[in-house]
């Protein structure tokens, strides 16, 4: 059912109540806490179906081949570490994944032999119940205002403070023309578009728009995605 004729059935269903009883109903939908959790469920539904979309368009670490600045960092760590989208894949999906070997915990310590250590993973996205917890516990209400994301690659902020905050503008910043592309299917896809847009530019050029936010996420950029030399500019 889509939203034109979810709306359209609401209209019958309201039209069949009695008159007297019609307040208390009208009362219930406003501030009822059963309509409150039934709202959250879709929320996340919502953004598990679009991260399904997602993973069939990725491979498995989600990653692209462009994202060599982000492949050096991972290589020039202390310990072997591999890409784990959060957004993409929660624990019980991870845990079904290394049970039938298509991902691993571990790795080798010696070829051959039972001497294994736990692999570190990274996530360069929050997972669906980081961005519950950022919307609703950490940021303030954000009726009216402007976030930004800079560096949104897969738009899992986006995504989040559509579905979990009343923000009037969601801007997500992205130079990799692939990764925009992917988060313009989805919203076009789940009509995002109202409030949502995605920019291919480089932020360096974004004066006015980062002067303009209310809020601006920046998470795992410097570290992964921008060199040393071009941070300093």
């Amino acid at each position: 059912m889509n939203y034109s004729e979810a709306k359209c059935e609401m209209k019958q269903l309201l039209g069949r109540v009695s008159p007297s009883e019609l307040p208390k109903l009208l009362d219930w939908i406003r501030n009822s806490d059963e309509l409150d959790e039934l709202l959250l469920d879709n929320r996340t539904v919502m953004l598990r179906s679009i991260a399904d979309d997602l993973r069939a368009s990725l491979p498995l670490n989600a990653m692209l081949p462009s994202e060599t600045a982000a492949h050096h960092k991972m290589q020039q760590r202390s310990r072997p570490t591999v890409h784990v989208d959060g957004f993409l894949y929660d624990d019980e999906q991870v845990d079904s994944l290394c049970e039938e070997g298509t991902m691993s915990r571990s790795y080798c310590l010696s070829c051959g032999s039972y001497r294994t250590a736990a692999l570190d993973f990274i996530s360069h996205s929050f997972s669906v119940s980081e961005l519950q917890f950022l919307f609703q516990n950490v940021l303030p209400d954000l009726t009216g205002r402007m976030l930004v994301d800079v560096g949104s690659r897969l738009g899992a902020v986006l995504y989040g403070g559509y579905v979990y905050s009343s923000a009037s503008q969601l801007v997500g910043v992205e130079l990799s023309e692939e990764f925009v592309r992917l988060q313009n299917n989805m919203l076009q896809k789940y009509r995002l578009t109202d409030r949502v847009q995605v920019l291919h530019v480089d932020v360096c050029t974004q004066d006015v728009l980062l002067q303009n936010a209310d809020v601006l996420v920046m998470n795992n950029v410097f570290e992964y995605f921008i060199e040393p030399s071009e941070q300093i500019r």
